[in-house]
């Protein structure tokens, strides 16, 4: 009997492990490509891309607005004296004129109508409805320094309205707004009014030079 040597029986031992190392490994292919053993699994992640269209839309320009004083060259009430002319009589009323003086330092211009009203006070309230305005000609009045304007203002004698429709009041004098203006001043006149508002008791018309 033939006795191997131990060299051949090693190299016997080393082929059989190379033989289960590549049936483990798994098979290839006839492209030459290693297929997966069986077990192995192949995971592919298909990533999703998200592409974001931000639409932007024009905002709407700007629109300045330039605020300006609408009667620069105005008379103001701080710059006036406010007095009453001589009153006439006419039938059941009485014409009176409002007198607007300059004590300002400027050339400055009424144009319109004043505001007026009866009052019971100097600081006393209303008395009754306001002047009306009564046509006549709106033209601006450019009133130097020391000079004077005039607005007609008409009072209606109350007591020839009954009683029950008037209801007469006593009243202290006008408060007097000059044209374009907000300020007012106190100006005396000591008369009767009709406190119920429906009823037309003063109405005045433009100032004039």
């Amino acid at each position: 009997m033939r006795t191997q040597s131990p060299a051949r029986t090693l190299l016997g031992v080393l082929g059989i492990a190379a033989v289960l190392t590549a049936s483990a490994c798994g098979s290839t292919d006839e492209t030459g490509t290693a297929e997966p053993s069986p077990g192995s699994v192949t995971s592919t992640t298909s990533e999703a891309t998200t592409t974001a269209t931000t639409t932007t839309t024009p905002s709407a320009p700007t629109e300045t607005t330039e605020t300006t004083a609408p009667h620069p060259d105005r008379c103001l009430i701080g710059e006036l004296q406010v007095t009453l002319g001589e009153a006439s009589g006419a039938a059941g009323s009485q014409e009176i004129p409002l007198v607007f003086t300059n004590t300002g330092t400027r050339d400055c211009v009424l144009h319109g109508y004043p505001g007026v009203s009866y009052v019971a006070g100097p600081d006393g309230p209303q008395v009754g409805a306001a002047a009306e305005r009564d046509g006549g000609t709106e033209t601006p009045v450019t009133v130097a320094p020391g000079a004077r304007a005039t607005a007609a203002v008409r009072a209606t004698v109350v007591q020839n309205y009954p009683a029950e429709t008037c209801g007469p009041t006593p009243v202290a004098g006008f408060r007097v707004y000059p044209p374009n203006d907000t300020g007012s001043v106190f100006v005396p006149y000591a008369t009767t009014g009709c406190s119920q508002t429906g009823v037309k008791q003063l109405s005045v018309q433009p100032v004039t030079g």
